[in-house]
């Protein structure tokens, strides 16, 4: 009997190893291969100098939003005092001073068709309950419930399929990594596709993987194709090797394989920069669709700036986003080489307007709502006008943070409250307190001059925004920019990353506008930051958040 009863443990035992050897390898390969979204690509910049923030999304209809990380390895090491309330503000990355001025509102949607050009005038005040908190005390806060404002809003753009749109960007490796965050907020989950040009793809001494950067898009949601440069004739020298080829003709070059990687499905191609945005792709795709496909159409906007329009002339400029319908792509395709040699600009955009006016009879069509804001500086005379439909070469702004509020209520980006006396949201960019007197004054129709003139007392902007207000002084107005967004659940505790097959319950919607007191200078883009000299007479002050909790 003992010499059957030792085979049979020996047997268990070495079943039980097999057992658990094969669980921790089929756990380890699932650890590997999980779609996480790579952390070295998640950094949005909030358009301060103080850094800036690895952070995971989430997808909100059509909008992605950045969120705070789910693992323990990834969450921020937590503060020496828990406090639950006022956690999220003591963050590394929020950069604020010891001791804030804090309030909060919370927004009741109240769904409707409100006028989205008009400033809406409430009577109740925006900002109520300040409280000065110590973000480094460990002492309990307890935070007064949340006072709530109703505003009237327009309801969420829907979710739809964009596969009949096919966009086409040139640019190089760095760039499109960095670009990343931007280009999920309106392509990811979209169902449209985005053909990429690697520009710097054959370099030599660059080990650049393509199909990483590819999967690395897919990841966020988006259907890429990256490829390297096919420049053909163009690109031979006499001798048979290469020569380098701007990254403008690789931004024409790309209708080629726009044209090849077209679908029977596919009704427009857009030719975009590497930092072209669109707040969603649901007004963009109204637009077009007002438009016959089926025939010969060349679509985009001027420059916003006449001076760009006097050097470079009548064309659609990329930045805006330039669109073509399949049949005139397919007309000019196979001329790339030839109207590359021919054309009098060596622009990407210049050699498209020339080819086009060479090759066929088709002119161009300005498309409303499409931005290439020529101008450097500040730009919050255009955000806080309730704009919408832009590009973000020139000048720093937080674009996909900003524009996330378009997955609560669609076309309310942008959109402006008017609160008491002396206060206007612009929704998603900022929020304004004006001196005594001074609101009243002004023609809030008029897009107010912030940015920087090249000509000084020139007119050049007044064709696309209209007649425009000089710009107020530091002492008339005090701005608190969006800098920071994220979801939480009711209960105000704010929620780890994903996608939105995730997210369960009742959630809201937050929005961190933060005054930078410091120094109370501000940075070339109107923004307030500290100063680096030791001025003993500029004593720092404290910063000051608004914070806006959205019901969704």
């Amino acid at each position: 009997m003992q010499m059957m009863i030792a085979p049979q443990r020996c047997s268990r035992t070495f079943l039980f190893l097999v057992a658990l050897i094969l669980g921790i390898f089929l756990f380890t390969a699932s650890r590997l291969h999980a779609p996480s979204i790579p952390q070295s690509l998640l950094h949005f910049g909030f358009g301060t100098s103080h850094g800036t923030k690895a952070l995971d999304v989430i997808q909100l209809n059509n909008g992605l939003v950045p969120v705070e990380p789910t693992t323990d390895q990834e969450k921020p090491k937590a503060s020496k005092c828990s406090n639950p309330e006022i956690e999220h503000l003591r963050r590394q990355e929020l950069a604020l001073t010891e001791s804030i001025v804090y309030t909060r509102r919370c927004i009741k949607l109240l769904r409707g068709a409100p006028d989205r050009d008009a400033v809406t005038n409430v009577s109740r005040s925006l900002i109520t309950n300040k409280l000065t908190l110590n973000l480094d005390a460990c002492s309990r806060v307890d935070l007064q419930p949340c006072d709530y404002l109703p505003l009237v809003v327009p309801p969420a753009y829907p979710d739809k399929d964009y596969r009949h749109l096919m966009f086409g960007v040139a640019s190089k490796f760095d760039r499109l990594q960095s670009s990343l965050p931007s280009f999920a907020h309106w392509l990811s989950g979209s169902g449209a596709q985005l053909i990429v040009i690697v520009a710097d793809a054959n370099e030599r001494g660059r080990d650049l993987n393509l199909s990483d950067l590819e999967e690395e898009y897919r990841r966020w949601g988006i259907n890429a194709t990256f490829m390297p440069p096919n420049p053909k004739d163009i690109g031979s020298k006499n001798d048979g090797s290469q020569r380098e080829i701007p990254v403008e003709h690789h931004h024409f070059l790309v209708i080629r394989e726009l044209v090849t990687a077209a679908t029977p499905d596919t009704k427009w191609l857009g030719i975009v920069d590497d930092d072209t945005f669109f707040p969603s792709l649901f007004p963009l795709d109204a637009e077009l669709a007002r438009h016959d496909y089926t025939q010969r159409a060349w679509l985009g906007a001027l420059s916003d700036d006449f001076s760009s329009i006097r050097v470079w002339g009548i064309m659609a400029f990329g930045g805006a986003g330039v669109f073509l319908s399949v049949p005139l792509a397919q007309a000019i395709a196979p001329l790339s080489e030839q109207c590359i040699s021919e054309a009098a600009t060596p622009s990407g955009d210049g050699i498209l307007r020339d080819c086009i006016y060479a090759h066929t009879g088709t002119k161009l069509t300005v498309v409303p709502g499409l931005h290439q804001h020529d101008f450097r500086g500040d730009p919050s005379g255009f955000y806080e006008s309730g704009g919408d439909g832009f590009e973000k070469s020139w000048y720093r702004a937080p674009l996909a943070a900003m524009a996330s509020v378009t997955g609560v209520c669609g076309s309310c980006f942008l959109q402006r409250w008017r609160f008491g006396t002396n206060t206007i949201l612009s929704n998603g960019y900022s929020v304004v307190q004006y001196a005594d007197d001074i609101l009243d004054t002004l023609d809030l129709s008029r897009v107010e001059f912030t940015w920087d003139d090249p000509v000084p007392n020139g007119h050049d902007y007044d064709f696309s925004y209209g007649p425009l207000r000089p710009p107020l002084g530091r002492d008339q107005k005090k701005s608190y920019r969006l800098v920071d967004v994220s979801v939480v659940d009711a209960d105000g505790e704010q929620n780890g990353g994903g996608w939105a097959g995730r997210w369960r319950g009742k959630k809201k919607f937050r929005q961190l506008y933060i005054y930078r007191g410091k120094t109370g200078e501000e940075d070339d883009d109107g923004n307030n930051e500290a100063s680096d000299d030791d001025d003993e007479n500029k004593k720092p002050i404290m910063d000051e958040v608004i914070e806006l909790l959205w019901d969704f």
